[in-house]
């Protein structure tokens, strides 16, 4: 209808989300592997930022304690699928730093032997990680609809209230900065916890403003800018992590963790640096 082309209706958001959230469940029990994975904690950040987005606006019926009931079940499977990405990144961040190049076709033997023993305990771990998130869902695949229908059903109330392009951009500018940690107004942040922050905030944004008609084209264009961001900040927080890791496993002085900390730093470089274009 014309009306959905020209608005964009936040209940109505809410309730896709919810459908490709359970749809992803499913294919996930059916066809469990990567793809399925990817795609179930993309749905679960793309439901969260829609709660987000319904947190922003007034004069909503009721529904906080069925958002309550909702989180929880979001947040594990949220929790469980990205530990089993972040290992399967983890996995092919270390196979390609030892792969070879052109420059140098054949690696270090010392660390090839580092990268084979980080790689099977990472292994073990994503195996395990993997278990947890099967068993996650068989719990939820039932319990899931049934929240979500609780809560859609006290916000069907709420249906009508659409929103214009400038009211959704001025939501995700807003989902962007009002929860970010304190720092200095005009200062990019430098702590971990701030970056690590303000790389969520980003990703929630760009789900809320790729959310948008598709006549749109100002909010589309935000979502481009906010995901840029959030893709500088999730490679660095990547080879952060990997960095923390291997430097547990195979001890500080080893050579992955000073290679990966080092990978860390350029990404951190180029992470800040987009942080100081104003969004």
């Amino acid at each position: 209808m014309a009306q959905a082309d020209q608005s964009a209706h936040p209940v109505q958001l809410l309730r896709e989300a919810v459908a490709s959230l359970e749809a992803s469940v499913l294919l996930s029990l059916a066809r469990p592997g990567k793809i399925a994975v990817h795609r179930l904690r993309t749905s679960t950040r793309r439901v969260q930022a829609q709660l987000e987005l319904l947190s922003m606006l007034p004069g909503l019926p009721p529904h906080e304690l069925q958002v309550r009931k909702a989180l929880r079940p979001l947040k594990q499977l949220r929790q469980a699928a990205g530990r089993v990405r972040d290992l399967d990144v983890q996995r092919d961040l270390i196979r390609n730093e030892v792969s070879g190049s052109k420059a140098a076709p054949f690696p270090d033997p010392e660390l090839r032997r580092e990268a084979r023993r980080l790689r099977r305990v990472l292994k073990r771990n994503g195996e395990e990680a993997a278990d947890r998130l099967l068993r996650l869902l068989r719990k939820q695949h039932v319990r899931l609809p049934i929240v979500f229908g609780e809560l859609l059903d006290a916000l069907a109330p709420a249906g009508s209230i659409a929103l214009n392009e400038v009211e959704l951009i001025a939501l995700a500018r807003n989902c962007y900065r009002n929860r970010r940690l304190p720092c200095l107004p005009d200062a990019t942040p430098q702590e971990p916890a701030e970056l690590h922050e303000t790389r969520k905030r980003a990703k929630l944004a760009r789900y809320l403003a790729e959310s948008a008609p598709q006549t749109f084209l100002q909010a589309r264009h935000l979502a481009a800018r906010f995901e840029a961001l959030q893709q500088a900040g999730g490679e660095w927080h990547d080879w952060l992590i990997l960095a923390e890791v291997a430097a547990v496993e195979l001890g500080d002085s080893a050579m992955l963790p000073q290679r990966f900390t080092a990978h860390a730093n350029r990404a951190l470089g180029e992470f800040q640096r987009l942080l100081r274009y104003k969004i």
